[in-house]
């Protein structure tokens, strides 16, 4: 029996209009932005109208000891204070084609155009933050504003930073920078003090997170002194509770929360502390979710592109990747918006044959920083005081 085959160009070939695209996770430093002071992120619209450059005033609390019965005439405390400036940019991208492709094409192009350009927008305003947890803050504009791409990180960002910027910035920031699991890790050279990173007692953990946040609780304190304030800005907490209960937030990379979820203390608390309501645990319990993890006063929260953009490779003791982490209380970062995104179109296409969709926006991220006294308003790179957040860096090594 001779069966009679199908010519190839006689087969049903269907293509679905529904379009599938790859995987674009969600921000999830959107819980913790908000337009007051009191956000770990603040969100500035004071350039939506216009101008070029806001600066943000900080003020440090007075810490003399004041007189006693004595004059008070000519003994009174000057006021600290400084004012943070920050320059947005511009964000711009677009998807052209023309009507003879469209018209062929078997899904809409404009429709899936318009979506991906929607989640271009979140994504890069995402990786901008993530960038500016690790920049160093200065008082002058950013490289490559205005340029192509353009930037809208204000300072420094990490991989342009010199190591001059890093030493100054470690030295600046000596009491709200962890390396590992010891304060002895410290050095006024980054390179060294990131070298005495290793992966066995350096790990991402429960102790690392709880000195973190005692580091940010001591901020503004002499520690060569005891009893004496030193100027610097105090870390302010997160939330306060219950009059005086402190929470942190702590933004994680993936390896520094792999690690912090196989803790044997932090494993026993999500055990032992887990919901006994009757609920469904495998929803509520993070052994079971993956979810944010809490342990003494700290909110820890797993941001997987600290790992893709921040990772610092081989730094490590014996050349291991170290991943820094992000412990934050009130105005940690700014985001000063100069324009929301709003849809744009290519208006002159060759006839209408071309077509193009776009999406813009204007904005900067960046640290909130502050000068010391000693300083001025013009510090150099690597002068400036983190104001909202201590940074760590943990044991960072590759799953095997």
């Amino acid at each position: 029996m001779a069966l009679t085959p199908n010519h190839p160009n006689n087969e049903v070939v269907k293509f679905r209009k529904d379009v599938a695209t790859d995987f674009l996770r969600k921000s999830r430093f959107d819980k913790y932005m908000g337009d007051d002071s009191t956000s770990i992120i603040v969100r500035m619209a004071d350039l939506d109208a216009d101008g070029k450059e806001i600066r943000v005033p900080l003020v440090t609390q007075l810490s003399g000891d004041g007189v006693g019965t004595g004059q008070l005439r000519g003994n009174e405390e000057q006021i600290d204070s400084y004012g943070m400036p920050l320059w947005a940019d511009w964000a711009r991208n677009g998807v052209a084609n023309n009507r003879a492709a469209n018209k062929e094409s078997s899904f809409s192009v404009r429709s899936t155009a318009r979506s991906l350009l929607r989640g271009w927008a979140r994504r890069i305003v995402r990786d901008d933050l993530v960038d500016a947890l690790l920049s160093i803050p200065t008082s002058s504009i950013q490289s490559g504003r205005f340029g192509n791409p353009g930037n809208r990180v204000n300072g420094i960002k990490w991989a342009a930073a010199s190591a001059s910027d890093k030493n100054s910035w470690v030295t600046s920031n000596y009491d709200r920078v962890v390396f590992g699991a010891a304060i002895s890790n410290y050095s006024t050279t980054f390179a060294t003090a990131v070298g005495n990173v290793d992966s066995t007692s350096d790990k991402m953990s429960v102790a690392v997170g709880s000195l973190m946040k005692d580091q940010a609780k001591q901020s503004g304190v002499d520690p060569n002194n005891p009893g004496v304030y030193n100027g610097r800005p105090k870390i302010t907490p997160y939330l306060i509770e219950d009059g005086d209960e402190e929470w942190y937030v702590c933004f994680c990379g993936s390896r520094g929360f792999r690690d912090l979820k196989a803790d044997p203390v932090m494993v026993a608390a999500n055990r032992e502390a887990r919901s006994r309501e009757g609920g469904d645990v495998t929803k509520t319990n993070p052994l079971f979710t993956g979810g944010s993890l809490v342990y003494d006063g700290v909110i820890y929260v797993e941001i997987p592109e600290i790992t893709q953009r921040l990772l610092l490779k081989s730094v490590g003791a014996s050349t291991i990747d170290v991943e820094p982490v992000f412990l934050c209380g009130q105005g940690a970062l700014a985001y000063v918006t100069g324009q929301m995104p709003r849809p744009t179109q290519l208006e002159d296409g060759d006839y209408d044959f071309i077509t193009g969709m776009g999406i813009e926006a204007q904005y900067g991220t960046g640290k909130i920083a502050k000068a010391p006294l000693s300083e001025g308003a013009s510090a150099g790179n690597g002068k400036l005081v983190d104001w909202g957040m201590v940074t760590g860096f943990v044991a960072g090594v590759a799953n095997q």
